[in-house]
Order: C-alpha cells, then structure tokens, then sequence
C-alpha cells in the first residue's frame, strides 16, 4: 500500500492511497472503489465502526493492523489510524468541454501538489463545471494533491488533455478563454467572462503556455505590494469568484 499509487504509470490498475477517515468516507460518498483498507485497533471496525462496517459492506478487504504498521502505510506524520487503497476514478469524457455554461479552471504546468489541491478545492467551492490539467502539471490524484482537496478532487470532474488538445477543444466548442498574466493587457475586473468560459492559472514560475495567449484574453490582477507574482491558486481563487460575483451565485452547468 505504500507505494501504491506513487507512479501510477507502472500500476495497471493505476490505485490510489486514501489517508483518514474524511477522505475515505468522500470517497465512499462518490462512489470510488475502494479495494482495501488498514484500520489501527483491537477489531478491523475499531477505528470508527461506522467506516469499518461501510467499508466492508462496500465490498473492501478491511484488515486489522498495529498503529505502527498503519503509520508505515500512511503517506502523512501522524496517521488517523486509518489508509485505504482505492481505484483511481477515470478522467471524465470531454464532451463536458461543450456545455453552454462551462466555467473551466484550468491548471497549465501547475507542479506544487498543495498549489493544485487548492485550486480543485477552490473550483469546486464555486461552482465550476471542471478542471483541466494539462502536461507538466502534478498528478491530480496522488496522496498530497489528494489531501490538499480535502476530498473536492472526488466533487468535481477533473479532465487531464494535453495543452494543443485542449485549445483545440475549446476553439471547437466556442469557449472564451482568459488567462491570468501578471503582464496581461486588462484588469481582471473588466474582462468578459459570458460563459462558456475557461481561466488558465500556469506554472508558479513561467507563467503559462505562451500558446494560450493568442486563444484568449490575457488579464492581469493589480499587485498593490512589493510583490512580482500572487500564488497560482490564490490567483485561480481570485479569478474563479470574480466570475461568480459577476455572474451571480448561481453554480455553473455541468
């Protein structure tokens, strides 16, 4: 169970590790399978006897286990006393690209686990339709972006596409794309955001790919402060509630 889910790459059945009872039970609740589980006590169910009997009616080899080895298996410093191993969900179908009222945040090179936990966290808390990650960024679902969600990663549909597919996409489905630049050309208060929309936040360093600057509208969020850059997902926050305020509180279409 350790080092399950650490190169999904080599792992046919590409599963993913579930630390605590929070994101085992967001698992359950979105209907992810969960193959296994250690749970630290006297009796398999110890540890939460909710949990263990939903585990093992959901069909999970629920084992007893020492809080020391269930510390080993854990990907954290202090374990809750409980790990899980479950399927990775499957990317969902594109077609979720033609939904008349997308709003899409898409994370282009993000590679700090907690940076695009975040932003799928904050997605999902307003109501986005999606998120996109594109190559060279973190993956979506290993232990530390997983935890960073705080389980929004199993509430929202996450699509990985490569840059060119994806712009690709969205020239196809008429989507309008803004992308945040501490160089842009407009405020960000001032752009259009009329959906279908899409917000591209890149790389904590580089910025995004220089190709979506000739797909979209390049807004920029004024630094008042000594500072060259905000945080990429402080950015992705900023951007993803400006169009709510503007839209209204109304969650996009899914």
């Amino acid at each position: 169970m350790r080092r399950a889910g650490e190169h999904p790459r080599r792992d046919p059945k590409r599963r993913i590790v579930l630390d605590g009872p929070r994101l085992i039970q967001e698992a359950l609740d979105a209907g992810i399978v969960v193959e296994a589980a250690l749970i630290a006590g006297d009796e398999p169910d110890r540890a939460g006897s909710s949990l263990g009997a939903r585990l093992l009616a959901a069909g999970a080899r629920v084992c007893q286990a020492t809080p020391r080895v269930v510390q080993a298996a854990s990907r954290v410093v202090t374990s809750q006393g409980v790990v899980a191993l479950a399927r990775r969900p499957s990317m969902p179908d594109a077609t979720i690209l033609a939904s008349p009222g997308l709003l899409l945040l898409v994370a282009d090179g993000i590679q700090d686990p907690g940076n695009l936990g975040t932003m799928v966290r904050t997605a999902a808390a307003a109501g986005a339709s999606a998120v996109a990650v594109t190559e060279g960024t973190a993956d979506p679902f290993q232990p530390k972006v997983i935890r960073a969600t705080m389980g929004a990663a199993f509430r929202i549909p996450v699509l990985g596409l490569d840059g060119p597919a994806l712009r690709a996409a969205l020239i196809a489905h008429g989507v309008r794309v803004i992308v945040a630049d501490a160089r842009g050309d407009q405020d960000y208060a001032s752009a259009p955001v009329d959906p279908p929309l899409a917000i591209v936040v890149g790389n904590e360093s580089a910025g995004p790919d220089p190709a979506w600057f000739h797909l979209g509208t390049r807004v920029r969020i004024p630094l008042l402060g000594p500072v060259e850059s905000l945080n990429a997902a402080v950015a992705a926050g900023v951007l993803l509630y400006e169009v709510i305020r503007r839209r209204g509180a109304a969650p996009a279409d899914p």
